[in-house]
């Protein structure tokens, strides 16, 4: 089985290894190089994703084209900071990693998203914050 046609979830596939190894990376590094990295997966995927028009052009990349729209983003809007940083071998046009840039930031704004759903089901967000703040809650 090629490694094109087996899904994310498989274990063994190169989707899979790809995104293990991003989020393991990620959980070893300080939480400012963390929201770095975040900063930068968002950028990339500003473009992948059409919100942001390729560096240097008055239009986006064609859908035929999506390789060469990876590969540019992987380039010009920090897609190659984010491999770098997590020690990321892959190929700029990767088709997999616009997936690994979305759990990436995913990942660094779940305590975020904690705090709120907290903050929303008890009522009292000025509580919450507070007791964020004298370090009851991660």
């Amino acid at each position: 089985m090629g490694h094109r046609t087996q899904p994310l979830h498989h274990p063994n596939s190169p989707a899979q290894r790809q995104l293990d190894h991003a989020l393991t990376a990620l959980a070893r590094i300080t939480p400012g190089r963390r929201r770095y990295i975040a900063e930068a997966a968002a950028e990339y995927l500003d473009q992948i994703d059409g919100r942001r028009l390729p560096l240097g052009y008055n239009r986006p990349f064609p859908a035929a084209l999506a390789d060469a729209n990876r590969a540019d983003a992987f380039r010009m809007r920090r897609g190659c900071t984010v491999a770098a940083m997590l020690g990321l071998a892959i190929q700029p046009a990767d088709e997999h990693f616009p997936t690994t840039a979305r759990a990436i930031i995913s990942a660094v704004n779940a305590p975020v998203d904690r705090l709120v759903q907290a903050a929303h089901t008890t009522g009292a967000p000025a509580a919450v914050a507070l007791v964020h703040l004298l370090g009851g809650t991660r």
